[in-house]
């Protein structure tokens, strides 16, 4: 049961962060790798709710990266819509994994550094 409930933490915690969590969950609802219990409680997600909750990961993520990070705050406070992308692209490819402010800056300046990385290639 163990592995059924981490697939469906990072199923979930995918869902949270995409562009559409309500699709995103509906299509979560129908992964075979999920039982059947998890599937149906996922069917029966509460639309608002699923939104609610996205809303609420992306802005407690935000708060925590420019809590923990000068450098994310000095960024958003010198350009704020450049810095707004490059949070966009974060939320949606890093997992929400940090709890505390200091976590969510070092995994946001792993995600900056693995990003400048490719643009060199």
């Amino acid at each position: 049961m163990s592995r059924a409930l981490e697939t469906f933490e990072r199923i979930y915690a995918r869902a949270l962060t995409a562009a559409d969590p309500w699709r995103a969950i509906k299509r979560a609802s129908r992964d075979r790798r999920l039982g059947a219990e998890l599937r149906a409680r996922l069917a029966r997600a509460d639309e608002d709710g699923v939104r609610i909750a996205a809303l609420l990961v992306v802005r407690l993520r935000f708060e925590r990266l420019l809590r923990g990070s000068p450098d994310a705050e000095e960024w958003f406070e010198r350009d704020a819509a450049s810095f707004a992308a490059a949070f966009k692209r974060y939320h949606a490819s890093v997992p929400p994994t940090a709890f505390f402010p200091r976590e969510e800056a070092e995994l946001f300046q792993k995600w900056r550094v693995g990003q400048s990385r490719r643009k060199k290639k």
